[in-house]
């Protein structure tokens, strides 16, 4: 069967169409820092007032209150991330948005970017729980 063929019995047979032009109804919180302070403690992080006892010390660009995640930019270096067992991020906490939806929208990423949102964890070893097996054990946030 030619292409063409196939691609006319597909038109055919859908029964819907697909809204290309979305509207989102974006999330919004009555208060955006302590949402995410909320989120960011629920994810395994700790709100810390120094970076003494941290190995690494990364900025964030903005934060999530949704989910408590931090976006984290331009750093080349992604052992960063992997290799050192305690991070502690920066954070203006003027720069917090309420969904991803809205974070989406100022990603730009440079090298390598990541959404953090506490310490690293897997379950997929005999489904057992085991924190910081790809990441930090540790990760703290300061805000600044």
């Amino acid at each position: 069967m030619s292409r063409e063929k196939i691609l006319k019995a597909i038109k055919k047979n859908i029964s819907y169409r697909v809204e290309k032009n979305v509207n989102y109804s974006f999330t919004k919180f009555d208060n955006k820092l302590e949402e995410f302070i909320k989120n960011f403690k629920a994810a395994g992080g700790e709100i810390v007032n120094s970076t003494n006892g941290f190995e690494v010390t990364l900025n964030a660009q903005f934060g999530v209150a949704e989910n408590g995640s931090c976006f984290i930019n331009n750093v080349k270096d992604r052992k960063l991330y992997t290799y050192y067992s305690s991070i502690v991020i920066l954070l203006d906490k003027d720069k917090i948005v309420n969904s991803m939806e809205e974070a989406m929208k100022l990603v730009e990423i440079d090298d390598f970017a990541l959404f953090m949102c506490g310490p690293s964890k897997t379950a997929d070893i005999e489904q057992s729980l085991v924190i910081g097996a790809h990441g930090a054990k540790r990760v703290g946030l300061m805000f600044g």
